[in-house]
């Protein structure tokens, strides 16, 4: 039986890490809706040409509805039903947004002390989600769960988890309901077949924060057609990383994460191209200082580097994002990044970021960052959007959020991209995201 096969009898479906970390001592019967109205607008964000038209405005309504029933002492059942409806103004376009689907689905099991076991479909975030965060790119923000089955044991400080995960193109392993027969609005959640094992240590004293992983990955059957630029073939791929952590006094922090990766990548059909070694790694450093002063302000510097193909070589030296296809230092830009590799393709990327945030009042917090972005490698054949150059460009970003009450939050969301010689055209783009969120829980 198949990797994906074996780890998809034993999920069950999605849930949360915080429901993990915040586990009560005493289980609670609890059931909660939450609905997030969102409006999207953008221009020039993805061939970045003023005699291209692609001004998109569009509107997504996201509703959930989960409940947590207590089944013993030491054993917890969670269930979550998503549906979103998107309507597509600019251009019109019609899209099904009936379907419903399970995006948590899982049993929690404390076996003793030390061991538990989660297993069904779940949230599953570590670290700031560099490699472990959301395992379906492909239907946004919809979902961000994995079919995972998470065997951990906790000892002091030290936790370990054994992690299996199966995240297929399309959703097979629970049912939906209004699924649309018209294969132009399916949902598809990747371009492949993807699963994992791995193995997830984390050490956490006052202050330190030590996090170490290996993943297993296979990615197979692409669903694009072998001539598209961005079609991948079958591959495995090892990644090795190690997180740190530190509060150093004062209001100073500083994280480092840094990864390896190897593999090998089948020969890619229909031409004499052979199977090849994969050969990447990927690192991020951030240092950020609080200040004791009115407005709560913070000044962080950070550093991201991942590594890019080069083209001149038959090894494949592009950083994959394992499941962190997500947008996790820009809403803008994982739209940029689909003529190069697809949707949040987070890859062949040197960036420096400067983020001040400040909270004037207690509901309110503004965000403000700047980022210089770079490529380590050109891209080639992958259509005229691009060009020689390895300046990806500036990109601004402004945001606010905000929350009235447990139960109503909203965020405002502003980028500017103003392109580099990378790309072959000048146009600023930009991007405006406008959140409306009305939360629901009660505990019995």
């Amino acid at each position: 039986m198949s990797l994906r096969r074996s780890l998809t009898v034993c999920c069950l479906g999605a849930a949360s890490l915080l429901a993990q970390d915040a586990r009560p001592a005493e289980p609670a019967f609890e059931y909660g809706f939450q609905h997030r109205s969102r409006s999207e607008s953008w221009d020039d964000i993805v061939d970045h040409r003023r005699t291209t038209p692609d001004f998109r405005v569009q509107y997504r309504f996201r509703t959930n509805a989960w409940v947590i029933v207590p089944l013993g002492e030491d054993l917890t059942f969670t269930a979550g039903l998503v549906n979103e409806n998107r309507k597509l103004v600019r251009p019109d376009v019609a899209y099904n947004g009936r379907e419903i689907i399970f995006d948590s689905c899982y049993l929690d099991w404390r076996m003793d002390p030390s061991w538990s076991l989660r297993a069904g479909r779940q949230t599953l975030m570590r670290g700031d989600g560099f490699v472990l965060c959301d395992g379906g790119a492909l239907d946004g923000s919809r979902t961000a769960y994995v079919n995972a089955v998470d065997l951990t044991w906790t000892g002091g400080d030290a936790k370990v988890e054994f992690l299996g995960i199966s995240d297929p193109a399309r959703d097979r392993t629970l049912p939906g309901l209004n699924h649309t027969d018209n294969p132009k609005e399916r949902t598809l959640l990747n371009e492949r077949d993807e699963a994992a094992l791995a193995v997830y240590g984390t050490w956490r004293r006052e202050g330190h924060d030590v996090q170490a992983y290996v993943f297993h990955k296979t990615e197979r059957h692409d669903v694009s057609a072998w001539t598209d630029p961005i079609f991948v073939p079958d591959r495995w791929v090892e990644t090795l990383g190690l997180r740190v952590a530190e509060k150093l006094g004062g209001g100073l922090s500083a994280m480092g994460e840094f990864t390896v990766q190897g593999g090998r990548q089948s020969g890619h059909p229909g031409t004499l191209e052979p199977a090849s070694d994969i050969r990447a790694w990927g690192g991020q450093a951030r240092v950020t200082q609080a200040f004791n002063a009115p407005l709560r302000p913070e000044l962080s510097l950070g550093w991201v580097g991942l590594s890019g193909d080069n083209p001149s070589t038959r090894t494949h030296e592009g950083w994959d994002p394992v499941f962190s296809r997500w947008p996790k230092w820009s809403e803008l830009y994982i739209y940029s990044q689909i003529p190069e590799g697809g949707v949040a393709v987070w890859s062949n990327l040197r960036m420096w970021e400067a983020t001040v945030q400040a909270k004037p009042h207690a509901k309110l917090g503004l965000r403000a960052s700047v980022f210089w972005m770079q490529a380590f490698q050109p891209v080639i054949g992958h259509g005229p959007i691009f060009a020689s150059g390895l300046g990806r460009g500036r990109l601004d970003e402004v945001r606010a959020d905000l929350k009235v009450s447990d139960q109503w939050q909203g965020r405002l969301t502003y980028e500017r991209l103003d392109p580099g010689t990378f790309y072959a055209g000048p146009a600023t783009g930009r991007f405006l995201q406008v959140d409306i969120i009305y939360t629901f829980r009660r505990h019995r």
